[in-house]
């Protein structure tokens, strides 16, 4: 009978069949484990990476809108909220600070006080508008300088600078400084050797003196420092701004300068009353040959004008109310209107003159050069130029909101 061999020391026992077959098969398994491990890895990194991405490169860049093609995009659309919720919240600190130190049993302060809520309400309701504020503000500023580069018009950096520092109160060449009434009327008690010694001595009110370009300097740093450290908005930002102010300003010029200096106006006075019944009544009593101006100065809730017959002076279209101006056109000098109902109550109206083609005062030119500003930014923001990508979704977090 042979004998088995024993294996030598220090040498592998060789695997049987079964043996191989196993150690293959964990093998296979463990290539797929780490298989499995590393594809779970890498999705994990590309999920990642692509989350990065998202976040730091491509939602950045995502427009807010585009005006002729040209994006506003989500990073800066987010930039100028943050900074202009900053400006706001700090106004908003100083007006608290302000209401604070009136006494409210003062009947005076209290007014004041009641005057400083309100403030505070208006200031209040801005910032929960400012989001979509800021985007029309956006939209605008594209708009102003595409139009300014369509006419050719252009703004300095010097001219930029100069408004830079005018804004903080910096003036190269600041006005000279005149006398305060105090001050004149020492004067010219002095040249008239004036000899009256019980009158008490006033000394005059101390002039400010003008800003120096260092002060200058330092507030400004100190204010972009802190703007930019709140909200990201840098001094680059903020000379933007100002450019696009100036753009605004000229573009605006060329706009008004197409505005007629002369038009067609009459002349009138009104009745104002809150209720129709008694309007009616007034009418009738005029109709039956009541005094105009009698029954205005009694009756008129115009108090600005009743006094003076409900005078309203000369005036051109688009100066008053749409129903006020539609009845008053279509009169005849001479004639009184029936009873003309406006959002300010109850009109009879007396047209005196007529005029085709008068010269419009400064108020009114003012107020015709406006409103052709206010109807060309109407028109280009409702143009298919402009296309408004925008949701609530890209509005930032009020990091201010409980910081003042």
């Amino acid at each position: 009978m042979a004998k088995k061999r024993r294996p030598v020391q220090g040498q592998e026992t060789p695997l049987n069949r079964k043996q191989i077959s196993r150690r293959e098969r964990e093998q296979r398994n463990t290539r797929w484990i780490v298989r499995g491990t590393a594809a779970v890895v890498g999705l994990m990194v590309l999920l990642l990476g692509w989350g990065l991405l998202d976040q730091y490169v491509l939602r950045p860049r995502q427009p807010v809108a585009t005006v002729a093609g040209t994006p506003i995009r989500l990073d800066t659309y987010q930039k100028w909220v943050n900074y202009r919720r900053w400006e706001y919240r700090n106004y908003l600190a100083q007006l608290e600070s302000q209401r604070m130190q009136f006494d409210t049993g003062d009947e005076e302060q209290a007014f004041l006080s009641q005057y400083f809520d309100q403030q505070i309400q208006q200031i209040q309701a801005q910032i929960t508008n400012l989001p979509v504020t800021v985007l029309e503000e956006l939209i605008d500023d594209q708009l102003v300088r595409q139009e300014a580069a369509r006419q050719g018009i252009t703004v300095s950096d010097d001219e930029v600078q100069v408004a830079l520092e005018e804004r903080f109160g910096y003036y190269r060449n600041p006005p000279t400084p005149e006398p305060t009434p105090t001050s004149a009327a020492e004067a010219a008690a002095e040249d008239a050797g004036s000899q009256d010694e019980g009158t008490e001595e006033v000394e005059p009110l101390p002039t400010q003196p003008p800003m120096t370009e260092e002060e200058f300097t330092e507030l400004s740093t100190q204010w972009v420092q802190a703007a930019e450290k709140n909200t990201g908005f840098g001094e680059s930002d903020l000379r933007a701004m100002i450019e696009g102010e100036l753009l605004r300003a000229r573009v605006a010029e060329t706009i008004t300068a197409t505005v007629p200096t002369r038009a067609e106006q009459i002349q009138a006075q009104h009745i104002l009353l809150s209720e129709r019944e008694e309007a009616e009544q007034v009418l009738a009593e005029l109709n039956d040959g009541a005094d105009w101006d009698e029954l205005a100065a009694e009756r008129s809730e115009d108090e600005a004008n009743r006094d003076r017959g409900g005078d309203l002076g000369w005036f051109a279209r688009g100066q008053m109310d749409e129903e006020f101006e539609k009845a008053a056109f279509s009169m005849e000098p001479g004639q009184i209107s029936d009873v003309v109902e406006t959002s300010f109550g109850f009109h009879i109206i007396r047209v005196l003159d007529h005029d085709p083609d008068r010269e419009l005062d400064s108020f009114a030119l003012q107020m015709a050069q406006d409103r052709a500003v206010n109807e060309w930014f109407s028109e280009q923001r409702a143009s298919e130029q402009v296309v408004r990508h925008w949701d609530s979704s890209m509005i930032p977090p009020d990091r201010f909101a409980t910081s003042f």
